[in-house]
């Protein structure tokens, strides 16, 4: 019944290894987690690199850890073949059968089911072979169902989760061919990486845009990424019969990235009400498309009833959607910090001080310096440059701290009062190396 579809989308089974891709960060993870008996759950948002993965997976396998290539199956569920068989979960089950018929495998099966939430019920098909059979699973979900309290009930202790993000900079140099890999080699090429940090602030790190040759045809391809996960990923899982609704809302949070907002300001700009804006940015969230970033606050209380601020998971998205880029230079940096931070897994605030002075991201379990970071296009104006480091020194003031950062475009430097020390770096080198 299924016979074909297997053998297609497993190549290896004849020795053809995938194409390799760039390599991600991630596969550190993944080596770390390989042996491991639980279900390794990769999930993301759409077009980030999960196959890719995955495949680079498969390769590591046959090719470091000498798996038969026989006891690999992978599956990718999003393909239109597998559509009339979604909702039975019995089907999942007649795949494997015609799997074990094809190949007759020994020993462990590696099996690799790719976009997983696209059948129904799939939780009971992975546990029942998880607790019944040799298998070790590796699943991909482009929402955050795969890490649910459902999932967790069902699978609790079984599963490990990773969460696969668009490239970032050290990723995005090595698909354009740039590889720094010691701090001298990146100052000899401090033209080049200047230049290339510039394009990825507005072409962001999607692996397929940052491939693609023409400019006009990669901001058509972010185009498309917000429009499938707003209406393929978005109004669907959660039944939405007003779904122009979403993207009138999604549009002008794009639009404003990095900017305070409160849910009640919200509902008067869009027309919608209060809980259904905090819905609509919760799906926003689930489908690791928009992300809210808290202000930090000793009282939980107050920190909870403060505005927040919004950020997108890549600035390409945000570029592509968003009305105009060239004006907002300021706030896209900005938002290149913050997946800087959301890829390196850090639990982020935005800091206010007690006479109003706002600081970008403060990280209260970071070291040192990195705990308090400003963002600012160039410090060239002195009312600039006394206003970022005005709320940085306050803030050291209140919260007992020796140093911050303030990432530029192109700017490097020092400067300290009373024993404080505030470093100036450009942003090539702190996504490269941090503070040095």
């Amino acid at each position: 019944m299924f016979e074909d579809v297997i053998v297609d989308q497993n190549p290896h089974w004849d020795n053809l290894f995938f194409e390799p891709g760039i390599p991600r960060k991630a596969m550190e993870t993944v080596r770390k987690y390989i042996d491991a008996r639980q279900v390794i759950s990769i999930v993301g948002v759409r077009r980030c690199g999960k196959s890719t993965l995955l495949r680079q997976t498969i390769n590591y396998l046959i090719r470091e850890k000498d798996v038969l290539p026989s006891n690999i199956l992978f599956l990718n569920l999003e393909n239109p073949y597998f559509t009339p068989y979604r909702k039975d979960i019995r089907n999942l089950e007649k795949i494997y059968d015609d799997y074990l018929k094809i190949v007759d495998p020994h020993g462990t099966i590696y099996f690799f089911l790719d976009e997983l939430q696209y059948f129904s019920d799939w939780q009971v098909f992975i546990k029942s072979k998880y607790e019944t059979e040799n298998i070790k699973f590796f699943i991909t979900g482009s929402n955050s169902q795969l890490l649910s309290s459902k999932l967790i009930t069902l699978l609790s202790g079984r599963t490990l989760p990773l969460t696969l993000y668009p490239f970032d900079f050290n990723e995005y140099l090595l698909a354009r061919g740039e590889q720094a890999a010691s701090p001298i080699r990146a100052i000899r090429n401090r033209n080049r990486l200047r230049k290339l940090c510039d394009n990825y602030l507005s072409e962001g790190g999607f692996p397929e845009v940052v491939l693609a040759g023409k400019k006009l045809l990669k901001k058509d391809i972010l185009f498309n990424y917000a429009k499938n996960i707003l209406y393929q990923d978005i109004v669907p899982r959660f039944e939405l019969k007003k779904p122009y609704e979403v993207e009138k809302l999604f549009y002008y949070l794009v639009s404003n990235i990095s900017s305070l907002f409160t849910f009640n300001s919200l509902t008067k700009v869009v027309g919608l009400s209060d809980k259904t804006v905090k819905d609509y940015v919760g799906f926003f969230n689930d489908a690791f498309l928009l992300y809210t970033l808290e202000r930090y606050d000793f009282s939980l209380k107050k920190q909870l009833r403060a505005s927040k601020k919004i950020y997108c998971i890549d600035n390409g998205l945000t570029a592509s959607a968003a009305f105009s880029f060239s004006a907002n230079i300021g706030r896209y940096l900005e938002n290149m910090v913050f997946c800087s931070f959301l890829q390196a897994e850090q639990k982020v605030y935005y800091y206010k001080t007690k006479n109003g002075l706002e600081v970008d991201f403060f990280r209260p379990d970071a070291i040192g310096s990195e705990k308090l970071l400003q963002v600012c296009v160039d410090m060239q104006n002195e009312k600039t440059r006394q206003r970022e480091c005005r709320a940085l020194f306050k803030a050291f003031e209140e919260l007992d701290l020796e140093c911050g950062i303030i990432v530029t475009m192109d700017e490097e430097d020092k400067i300290e009062k009373n024993g404080k020390i505030i470093r100036i770096v450009p942003a090539w080198k702190y996504f490269l190396y941090g503070v040095k």
